[in-house]
């Protein structure tokens, strides 16, 4: 009889940052069940090419439609189905809303460890959204090494982003964009303005010899053309790496510049030194991950209003201060806290 190697399911099919996140659960599950376990995954399809080159992770499940029953829903259907030949040792759903309890309920496993058997809400003010994953791998099992628990991805080679971008030379990265980046109501209100973006890049290049690469997705490609035409040593990206490239590059910066963005926590997970800039986000839970490999500053003016993201309070405020006023000073002076 032929051994097979235990398997577990990991059920993260958020927004990109929130993926990234959750990748902080990897390396303890390898430790929990030895080196040759195989972990498939569950994501949103075009998040799934962050694990294009990560090797852990044997199986990627896309889910195009995650609301829609398994009944109705092919790619449910056959995480289901496989299990029932292939039972997991684990299935560990790090979602807290009920869009895949079905697929827990009915996949044969071992053990079932999350939703629907056991809420862990993110609602500790202070707890970054990786504490929160953990929290809920906790409910398996905590003995593991905390300092390997932290997000984790992998790049492409870096002589092919070399051969592709202009990034031989010292640089630094800029993501000014969100996932809701030129809206004009409060949801567009963690964007940093563009004239502060335009203020700091014109104080990086007369202060220091880095070039600026500016990134950002293929959706958001007509945003940039506000920093056009592009001063020397200034490099538009935008909409033209892949998530792998993008990991590769942010590794082999200098620093990373960005506010709260899906960028912001591969940021976090690639790069040595990341500022993020924060106004009515709660930067405790969604600031890029600080671990003892990277050196992450939080840029904020720490309003007292701060933060008021899906509050009542943000849909009354008439001016977001809390960003405007932020300027590209406060930026160059946590510049200079790093060892660049």
């Amino acid at each position: 009889m032929i051994k097979q190697n235990k398997k577990v399911l990991v059920i993260r099919c958020g927004l990109l940052g929130d993926t990234v996140d959750a990748t902080s659960v990897i390396q303890p599950l390898i430790e929990l069940y030895g080196s040759e376990l195989e972990i498939h995954w569950v994501s949103k399809p075009g998040i799934s090419d962050l694990f294009k080159y990560d090797s852990r992770i044997n199986k990627v499940y896309k889910l195009k439609h995650t609301k829609l029953p398994f009944i109705f829903n092919i790619e449910k259907f056959n995480i289901i189905l496989n299990s029932l030949f292939n039972p997991y040792e684990l299935i560990l759903n790090l979602e807290i809303g009920s869009k895949f309890n079905d697929i827990v309920r009915f996949s044969r496993s071992k053990n079932k460890i999350g939703m629907p058997y056991k809420c862990i809400e993110d609602d500790i003010f202070k707890e970054h959204r990786v504490e929160h994953q953990l929290r809920i791998l906790d409910e398996l099992s905590c003995k593991y090494d905390k300092d390997n628990a932290k997000p984790s991805i992998v790049g492409i080679d870096l002589d092919h982003v070399i051969k592709k971008f202009p990034i031989e030379n010292d640089y630094v990265v800029m993501c000014p964009t969100n996932s809701h980046v030129g809206n004009q109501n409060h949801r567009g209100y963690r964007s940093w303005p563009d004239n502060n973006w335009k203020d700091l890049i014109s104080r990086v290049l007369s202060e220091t010899s880095l070039r600026i690469i500016l990134v950002g997705s293929k959706n958001e490609k007509k945003y940039f053309n506000t920093f056009y035409p592009l001063k020397e040593r200034t490099y538009d990206l935008s909409g033209q790496t892949t998530i792998p490239e993008l990991i590769t590059i942010m590794k082999n910066s200098k620093c990373v510049i960005t506010t709260d963005s899906g960028s912001a926590h591969i940021a976090g997970a690639s790069a040595k030194n990341i500022i993020s800039i924060h106004g009515p986000t709660n930067f405790y839970q969604s600031a890029p991950y600080s671990t003892k490999y990277n050196d992450v500053k939080v840029a904020t003016l720490n309003l007292k209003c701060s933060p008021c993201y899906d509050t009542e309070a943000i849909k009354n405020c008439k001016k977001n201060i809390c960003m405007q006023d932020l300027n590209a000073e406060t930026v160059m002076g946590l510049m200079a806290e790093l060892s660049l």
